[in-house]
């Protein structure tokens, strides 16, 4: 699969939205198991990143600028 790819889906009336399988595997989340999702919104594009990768390279970033300060 490529790397650059749309995909849609449904927003139901109580705001909730199926993620198809190829996007699931896109952001690295198993179909079936519980996962989060953090929503990235700037200059009014929504991004989806899978919230465990974010927080780490969050993470990787904030100690790198600690070693960068110090």
């Amino acid at each position: 699969m490529s790397n650059s790819f749309s995909s849609n889906s449904v927003v139901w009336v109580d705001g909730q939205v199926t993620l198809p399988k190829h996007i699931l595997k896109a952001l690295g989340i198993e179909s079936g198991r519980r996962s989060n999702v953090t929503f990235i919104v700037e200059d009014g594009q929504v991004r989806i990143v899978n919230s465990a990768e974010f927080a780490m390279s969050n993470l990787k970033k904030y100690q790198q600028d600690s070693k960068e300060a110090a």
